[in-house]
């Protein structure tokens, strides 16, 4: 086998300008997300 084998969890988070409320929770989502899918094996 030859690379990662990664797979995208969900589309890109971009945040410009100041972190608001919005943007922890996008945050958040995230890294529960990709937390997730680790314990899926």
């Amino acid at each position: 086998m030859t690379g990662l084998r990664w797979k995208r969890l969900r589309e890109p988070l971009s945040i410009v300008g100041e972190v608001d409320a919005a943007a922890r929770e996008a945050c958040w989502e995230l890294g529960a997300t990709a937390a997730a899918s680790l314990m899926d094996g």
